[in-house]
Formats: structure tokens, C-alpha cells, sequence
């Protein structure tokens, strides 16, 4: 159902935030805002704001922020549809049902399949109870679960018949072309179509807001010539790197703790759940994705990974370090003992074992410094070599720069090794990694002027600044401050100061500058659109929570004082932060640069780089000179000696 913006505005609008969220939170006034314990996560001291005025809040322990309708997606963990629809309900505010734009009929076709596969789950789950589910039971009782989460997960048995699916969806009017889109049935080249899943235990997979999506079957005959399992096809519906499977029930727990544990199987997170560790998640079907991790990133920091003792199974927790470091997660590890997975731990040996490992669970560098040498690669120079330089890529991998050193730190008392030497070495693999983005921009922009377009402005690989800061640089969060709460202040910085999203350095407040511009320019009204806005990151969300809540104005009480507040001149701060940007940038590229020479053996072109050193050197001086300047006159920007 797609909503229209002007109800949403409605419901965004006569939502009181305070009222919404004192359902859930106890709330006492302070000053201009409203505090209270934060409801995601655990603390004692109240940390959790609410600003009415604003419509926002933010909690100073946990970083969550947000505005009325952020809170009941996050807080009753529903999609943004189902939060606004909530708060209409409760409101009172009628939604009228939009006709949607579906020339290719793809809409339509999707709805009828998320509604088949909706009625084939109760179908494989009511069957279970019959004796056609007996052999799924039978085997549903030696895995060990309880009738509880088999109910929770809608578990249940696909009929041995090969049409008996078919034709109980089909009586209740869905089409073969819907059964199909699904992925519930078979046609063959002959024309004649069956059931996909037959005489199988059938695991019922939803994506993260509770849809079903899709099976996984598994047999239930010691048939070499069956595959163990059959899962459901990639469909208009069902994408399998982009499914979590028992993250719709798991997400509460993660987000309580921001932590997820990460299986292989469905049988592990069922077993696992049943345990008591809720904030269980696989990747069934599939090895793990960047997707996946960005499905939990909404709602983890760290993740564990816990997979099978086998070499596959160790081979997937390598590729799970990999790509969690990539996502900005802190990753943890679990060696189980030899021949065991989670699910046969937890049923062997019950959960306190389990729940030790995953307590004293080691970080990643620790855990695979212990599995690469089992595997016997420290006993060789060079094998040792690889194997720490290895470490090293994934190092460099990580968004947040700031972790670089002590990780650093860790390796190199790990492997003995001087810091210094690995610093050197991980600064290498970063340029090497810039040089191949910028190589393959410069592909693309050759690409584009092929094709008649106008590509922007190349950097060369000395140049390349990589972005290994938070998501604002300080000046940065000046200026978009001055834009969200100042009266006017995007038009000043606009229209007065020429303010671009290139002005901006760091990715994070080009991102956040051009959505604050697109909501400008479709709804006028800005905060409550960014803070929604579902292309910013969550640190980006928060970051513009934080902001808000440090933006203040004068008391209007100080008027019952006489006393004469002086007017605040805000072209200052603008010019100030706009020289800041420039002067970090400049210092940034003089930084690289000298990397650059120390790995240059060229005399010519050693002296080259210092010369346009020396020119940049000047050039920020100069810039520093202007903070003296009348913060209206702006030609520092057009006498630029380096670009």
C-alpha cells in the first residue's frame, strides 16, 4: 500500500510525540524537553530526550533517534507503512487507499504472490496436526522442538499428493500464474504443473517485517537420490541473499543488546531460540551476504559468528569476518567442539555451555590467529607473511579509521611485529585500494564521455582523500545546523555563501546535504523529512538528532528582565565553517601526498610533489589569514592557487 505524503505529513503532524511515546516510556518534564529510560537498551540513568517542540527525540546513552513515526517503527518494530497506519488509528485519521502506479502490472502480481505464500504457510502448518504431518512431526520431535515455536515459526508438512497445494490455493482463487510467481509450484515443458514441495518438513521463511516469502523442505526419507533440501526459487518476492531467516522474530533481541548471533541453518535457530538465545539469525539457503549484514545493521553493532566446526563451516566464518569488518560491525567468533553445530550442542548438552561460548566469545583477529595456526601457516615465514597481511586487508577495510590503531596495536602483539612496520604496510594496501577506486572511476568517466556525458572532475590517485572519519566533520555540522534550524538558513547559505554538496567533505555530509535539498524542494518542510528519510544511513539519522538537540535560541524569558539580547550575526560561523572544510581538505591531500613520496623513487617527479606540497602548505596559511576578514567577502574562494 503506498501512502499519500500529505497524510503522512497529517500523521506526522498530529501525532503528539510525547503522548505516543509515554505509552511506553514513563516521562517527567526537564526544562524544555522530556526524559526518561531510554527503551532500547539497558540503563539506570535516564538518558532518553524528548523534544515536543521539535517532535523528536534522542537518547545520549544508545545514539537512537528519530521522530514520532521513527520511534513505533523502531520501538514496535514495524515497517514505515504499518507505523504510519498505527498512528492513524490511533489519531483517528482516515487513510484513503491510493491508486498505484503499476503499468507493468508487477504490483498486483507481487501482492497476489505475498498473499498465496501467506495461505500455503497456514496450509502446511494446519496439515502437520493431520496424519499426512506425521512423518514432519515425527521428525520434529528428534530435533527436540516444542509445539511453542513451532507455532512460532510456522513450522509444518507439505503433503505427499503432487497437486493437493495446487489445488487448495487454486479454490480459493489463485491463479497458476500466481502459484508460479510464488514459487509454489512446477510447470513442466509438457504444460503439466505440480506442487514444488511435496511429502516434506516445511520451514517457513519471512523477511524482516513478518511477510512469508518463501520455504525451505526438508525430506524426510533416507533416499541418496533426494536432496536433503529444496527451497524456494528466486521470484518477484524472494530474494535469498536478502532475507534473514527468524530475523523478524529475533530483531527485539538484537536490538536490546545490538548484538546478533549468526547461523547456518534454520534447524540452529529454532534450537537456539528454544534455548533462550532470541537474537539468533541464518543465512539459509545462501552463504552470508553485504545485504543480510545491512539488515542487521538497522539493529546490531556486533555480530557473532556461529557456525559448523567443520572446514566449510570455518570457511564461512572467514567470509563472515570479512564482510562484517567491511559493514562496521564488531565481530566475534565461536570455535565449536569437533563434530558438533549449534543445534546438536544445544540439544546434547543444553544451553549453559553454549551461553559460556558465546559470553567469552573471542574477537575476530584472536580467533582466526588460532585457526591459522592449527592450520600450521605461523610455522612458515612466508605463510606467516600472508596470513597477517591478510589481517592487515581487512583492517583496512574498516569504515571507522579510528579502530585502525588499536587493532594495529593488537596484531602487532600478536605476531611480534613492530606497529610501525604494519602501520606502514596498512597505509599501502589503503592507497593501493584508493588507486583501484580511482582507476575505476576514471573507467567509468571514459565510459560516460563515450556516451556524451559531461563526467565530473578527475582526482588523481595522489590526491584521493580517503574517508576515514565520522559521519560530519565539526564545520560540517555547523552548516547543516545553521540550515535545519536557523530561520532562513538554508537560503543564506544557498544563495549568499554558495554553499554546494561539494562544498562539504566528508561522504556522509555530501549525503546528508543533497537529501536535506531534495526535501526542500518536494516537501518544504525539512527536519522531519531527513530524520525519516530512509537514504541516510542510521549515523547519519542520529548524527541529525544530535544537531537538533544542540541547537538553542536565547530564552524569550531574559525579555521580562529587560535585558537586551544581542542579535546573533550568523555569516560568521558559515564563512568560519567553510574555511575549516577547505583547510581540512588541504590538509588532507598534503597528508596523502606525503605518503605518496616516500614510495617514489623518480627524482623529477619526487620534486614535482613537493613543489605542489609547498603550494598547498601556502595556500592553507593563507586561508588561515582570512578567519580575520569581514565574513561577507568571499574571495578567498576564487584566488586559489591549488585545486
Amino acid at each position: 500500500m503506498r501512502i499519500p505524503e500529505h497524510i503522512i505529513d497529517q500523521v506526522r503532524s498530529q501525532s503528539d510525540i510525547v503522548d505516543v511515546i509515554g505509552e511506553h516510556v514513563k516521562l517527567r518534564r526537564s526544562n524544555k524537553n522530556y526524559l526518561g529510560l531510554c527503551p532500547f537498551h539497558n540503563e539506570k540513568t535516564p538518558s532518553f530526550n524528548v523534544n515536543p517542540e521539535r517532535g523528536i527525540y534522542k537518547c545520549f546513552g544508545c545514539g537512537k533517534a528519530g521522530n514520532v513515526i521513527t520511534f513505533v517503527e523502531e520501538h514496535l518494530h514495524m515497517g514505515f507503512v504499518d507505523a504510519v497506519q498505527h498512528l492513524a488509528r490511533r489519531g483517528g485519521i482516515e487513510i484513503p487507499e491510493e491508486q498505484r502506479d503499476d503499468p507493468t502490472g508487477e504490483l498486483a502480481r507481487k501482492d497476489a504472490a505475498l498473499r498465496a505464500l501467506r495461505e500455503a504457510a497456514s496450509f502446511y502448518h494446519d496439515l502437520l496436526a493431520s496424519s499426512d504431518g506425521a512423518p514432519a512431526r515425527s521428525f520434529y520431535s528428534k530435533r527436540g522442538f516444542q509445539q511453542e515455536v513451532i507455532d512460532g515459526f510456522t513450522l509444518g508438512a507439505a503433503p505427499a499428493s503432487w497437486d493437493a497445494g495446487m489445488k487448495f490455493l487454486m479454490e480459493r482463487g489463485y491463479s497458476i500464474e500466481n502459484l508460479v510467481d510464488a514459487g509454489l509450484v512446477i510447470t513442466r515443458e509438457d504444460g503439466k504443473t505440480y506442487d514444488r514441495f511435496r511429502g516434506r518438513a516445511m520451514f517457513t521463511i519471512s523477511d524482516d517485517a513478518g511477510r512469508v516469502v518463501g520455504f525451505s523442505a526438508r525430506t524426510l526419507t533416507d533416499d541418496p537420490g533426494q536432496p536433503k533440501y529444496i527451497n524456494s526459487p528466486q521470484s518477484i518476492v524472494f530474494d535469498k541473499s536478502r532475507v534473514l531467516y527468524g530475523l523478524d522474530r529475533a530483531k527485539r533481541a538484537i536490538s536490546e543488546h545490538r548484538t546478533a548471533i549468526l547461523v547456518e541453518g534454520q534447524a540452529d535457530v529454532i534450537s537456539l531460540h528454544q534455548a533462550g538465545f532470541s537474537a539468533t539469525v541464518a543465512s539459509s539457503g545462501t552463504s552470508l551476504t553485504q545485504d543480510q549484514l545491512r539488515l542487521i545493521k538497522r539493529y546490531a553493532d556486533t555480530i557473532v559468528l556461529l557456525f559448523d566446526s567443520d572446514e566449510a563451516g570455518q570457511k564461512a566464518i572467514s567470509r563472515g569476518i570479512e564482510l562484517g569488518l567491511a559493514g562496521g560491525f564488531d565481530v566475534k567468533c565461536i570455535m565449536l567442539p569437533p563434530g558438533t553445530d549449534p543445534d546438536s550442542l544445544v540439544r546434547e548438552r543444553g544451553a549453559e555451555p553454549l551461553g559460556l561460548l558465546i559470553k567469552n566469545a573471542p574477537s575476530w583477529l584472536a580467533f582466526q590467529t588460532d585457526r591459522f595456526r592449527h592450520q600450521g601457516l605461523l610455522n612458515d615465514p612466508v605463510q606467516q607473511a600472508k596470513a597477517v597481511r591478510t589481517m592487515l586487508e581487512w583492517i583496512a577495510s574498516i569504515p571507522d579509521g579510528l579502530r585502525h590503531q588499536f587493532l594495529l596495536r593488537d596484531l602487532a602483539d600478536t605476531f611480534r611485529l613492530d606497529e610501525g612496520m604494519l602501520g606502514s604496510e596498512l597505509r599501502q594496501i589503503m592507497n593501493r585500494s584508493t588507486s583501484s577506486r580511482v582507476e575505476s572511476r576514471a573507467s567509468n568517466r571514459t565510459f560516460d564521455q563515450q556516451r556524451g556525458r559531461d563526467p565530473s572532475p578527475a582526482r588523481t590517485p595522489q590526491t584521493e582523500i580517503p574517508r576515514l572519519v565520522a559521519v560530519l566533520l565539526p564545520p560540517e555540522r555547523e552548516l547543516i545546523r545553521v540550515s535545519l534550524t536557523v530561520e532562513n538558513g538554508l537560503a543564506l547559505i544557498l544563495h549568499d555563501y554558495h554553499v554546494t554538496e561539494k562544498t562539504f567533505w566528508s561522504e556522509g555530509g555530501q549525503r546528508i546535504f543533497r537529501r536535506i535539498l531534495v526535501a526542500e524542494e518536494e516537501h518544504g518542510e525539512v527536519v522531519q523529512h531527513v530524520l525519516n528519510d530512509e537514504d541516510l544511513s542510521t549515523d547519519e539519522r542520529r548524527e541529525l538528532a544530535d544537531i537538533l538537540f544542540a541547537a538553542n535560541t536565547p530564552s524569550e524569558s531574559w525579555g521580562r528582565f529587560n535585558v537586551e539580547v544581542p542579535t546573533y550575526d550568523i555569516a560568521r560561523p558559515i564563512r568560519d565553517a567553510m574555511l575549516n572544510i577547505e583547510i581540512h581538505r588541504l590538509h588532507q591531500r598534503i597528508d596523502i601526498m606525503t605518503q605518496t613520496i616516500e614510495s617514489t623513487i623518480d627524482i623529477d617527479e619526487r620534486k614535482r610533489f613537493m613543489y605542489q606540497i609547498t603550494s598547498m602548505i601556502k595556500r592553507r596559511e593563507d586561508l588561515r589569514r582570512h578567519f580575520e576578514d569581514d565574513p561577507r567577502d568571499l574571495s578567498w574562494q576564487h584566488d586559489a592557487s591549488v585545486s
